[in-house]
């Protein structure tokens, strides 16, 4: 697994909005073990979320080289 800090910014492997979640979230606050991490809508900050770990991956596509269909990969660090 990958180090999650917070100001992380995510996007969703599919690359749009899920029925649960927005499409783009900043790391708001990450415990390492903890199995959720608290993030916001990089649209709308006020929209806090806490979303399972396991959903957060460094890239979009896995070791092998596949695409990701599910989760989050990190894109970059929030400038907020």
């Amino acid at each position: 697994m990958h180090r999650i800090t917070s100001k992380q910014v995510y996007t969703t492997c599919r690359g749009g909005a899920t029925s649960a979640y927005p499409e783009t979230v900043v790391v708001d606050q990450y415990t390492p073990g903890s199995t959720t991490v608290r993030v916001y809508d990089e649209r709308h900050p006020s929209r806090q979320y806490d979303i399972p770990t396991s959903y957060f991956h460094e890239t979009a596509r896995t070791g092998r080289g596949t695409r990701r269909k599910t989760g989050y990969y990190l894109t970059s660090l929030s400038e907020i």
